[in-house]
């Protein structure tokens, strides 16, 4: 591994440190967040009372954490050589999730080979068929699918495949079975979530599911684990899934803000952008992957218009790096001026050179378009309550896997905006401080561990802790066009010199019919808009 400043393939062990800590942080937030009241103007909303939706209460939060599984018995272990050592199951009327455990660290949608859970439950349309030497075979949720492969050679992303008597038929949607796992980035630890009611397949009457799990290799070597049983203990729900009626303003005294990946292209017909961010009430908007040729003058025809300004008038910064796509910082109400060492950020000098010399020439490319666009944020002093806060949103490089071109890039950009964050703490002192963006973190964790670091360094920033609006989960991203691969979570928001009281991830596809009538929308407006949803936090000091 090189240091902080270079870039290099990540040892084992530090991917694993990497992970614990992750959970570590992840549980320590969850706790801080559960343990703060959540309130309103007409009323005050408790721990338990988080969630708007009448759904019903899942029995885990698909957020990459593993508390809610404490105490239930893992229905495999094996100590062999296979890559995958414990699984767990529970199910719920609407999912049925998975725990799976690797050997090693692996980037779950870029591993070196491909990992088919096969299914045996008599519902998949079939009498079942043999498949890698398992009988009776209905269908496989393919982790890491070979049929697209990147380099490495590494599978891409994930399918459903019906088995067929040739074998596993054509590669489908992961969204067909509603199929995610956290976290995104690389671990040795997954929650993976599969619906039960799109198809049926989960949702027979005998209520038990086979389950057999086949890792191969890229040369074709099959590990085959044993075939776990697994009861249902509920029945399958057909009913429509539960829909969000009210948006609840933020508490009085929280500062709202709404982070999101507005997708470049689209951007460049904001209207709908304007009423979606105006449907979550924010008070600073943190933007990234606007597109290059935005001006100060389309911005601000931008924030004029009608959704936006009915909640008052608008100030921005608009970042001058990142090439093709820019960020933004804009607050309402409140003073906003930019931070002005950071109003077009830099690699660090000599760090694309050395990330140059240990990548492989079918690299260099990704190298020198980034030496050209330098990095994606900016930075920007907002009054909140009197106290000048920095707003730093980023837009870190997409694709790869742990210790890829595409991560390394990810590692270097971060501990460019970390050192300049720090050089303006070392000239004013220490200042609250929000960092948002698409951390695009599908390789390593360690582009986000190293703007949280260990507990005893200074700056410290947390992890807000949001989930969707009707549904147990901290996806952010989704894409049935791009399905290939499944949801995830790319976009984050970290914070000091606040605490979180609230906030949620916000999609169209969560709103009732009645609450989509009065904002002028349909359900299908988000995913129209951008693959990304909007992260949305309140803060308070």
């Amino acid at each position: 591994m090189t240091d902080m400043n270079g870039a290099g393939t990540l040892a084992k062990q530090e991917k694993s440190r990497a992970h614990r800590w992750h959970a570590r942080v992840v549980t320590m937030a969850s706790l801080a967040v559960c343990a703060v009241s959540m309130s309103c103007a007409s009323r005050v909303r408790a721990p338990g009372d988080w969630f708007d939706a009448p759904n019903v209460v899942e029995p885990i939060t698909l957020d990459g954490d593993f508390g809610d599984w404490y105490g239930i018995t893992p229905l495999l272990q094996q100590r062999d050589a296979s890559p995958i050592v414990a699984v767990s199951a529970v199910d719920s009327p609407h999912y049925l999730y998975l725990s799976l455990s690797f050997r090693d660290s692996v980037n779950l949608q870029a591993m070196p080979g491909t990992l088919h859970l096969l299914f045996r439950t008599g519902a998949a349309g079939g009498a079942g068929h043999a498949v890698y030497g398992v009988n009776d075979v209905d269908f496989a949720v393919d982790f890491s699918r070979l049929d697209k492969v990147q380099a490495g050679p590494r599978g891409a992303g994930m399918a459903v495949r019906v088995a067929t008597e040739q074998g596993l038929g054509e590669f489908r949607s992961p969204y067909d079975l509603d199929v995610a796992a956290l976290p995104s980035w690389e671990a040795d630890r997954f929650e993976v979530r599969i619906a039960r009611a799109p198809r049926g397949w989960l949702g027979h009457t005998e209520h038990i599911v086979h389950i057999t799990p086949v890792f191969v290799t890229t040369d074709s070597v099959v590990h085959r684990s044993p075939t776990m049983p697994y009861r249902l203990r509920t029945v399958t729900s057909t009913a429509p899934r539960p829909r969000i009626d009210t948006i609840f303003a933020p508490s009085p005294g929280a500062l709202r803000v709404a982070q999101w990946n507005v997708s470049e292209g689209s951007f460049r017909k904001p209207e709908m952008h304007a009423r979606l961010l105006a449907a979550v009430m924010p008070d600073v908007v943190m933007l990234d992957e606007v597109y290059e040729q935005v001006t100060a003058d389309s911005l601000r025809r931008f924030f004029d218009l009608p959704a936006l300004r009915a909640l008052g008038p608008w100030q921005f910064v608009l970042g001058g790096s990142g090439g093709r796509q820019r960020t933004v910082v804009a607050a309402r109400r409140r003073a906003v001026r930019p931070v002005e060492s950071m109003a077009a950020m830099r690699y660090i000098d000599g760090s694309l050179d050395s990330l140059r010399r240990i990548t492989p020439p079918a690299g260099h490319r990704l190298i020198d378009i980034e030496e050209a666009a330098q990095i994606s944020s900016v930075g920007a002093w907002v009054d909140v309550h009197g106290t000048e806060t920095m707003f730093v949103p980023l837009d870190l490089q997409s694709g790869g896997y742990a210790g890829s071109v595409h991560d390394n890039l990810r590692v270097l950009q971060v501990e460019a905006i970390r050192r300049y964050i720090r050089a303006e703490i070392a000239q004013r002192g220490d200042f609250p401080l929000v960092v948002g963006g698409d951390f695009n973190a599908v390789g390593s964790f360690r582009s986000v561990r190293s703007l949280i670091p260990e507990p005893t360094e200074h700056p410290s920033l947390r992890l807000a802790q949001v989930l969707r609006l009707a549904e147990q989960s901290m996806v952010t991203w989704q894409s049935v066009e791009a399905a290939q691969f499944s949801p995830g979570q790319l976009d984050l928001t970290l914070f000091r010199g606040f605490n979180q009281n609230g906030g949620f991830v916000f999609t169209t596809e969560d709103l009732s019919d009645r609450l989509l009538a009065k904002l002028r929308m349909t359900r299908e407006t988000s995913a129209s808009v951008s693959d990304h949803l909007i992260v949305v936090t309140d803060l308070v000091r």
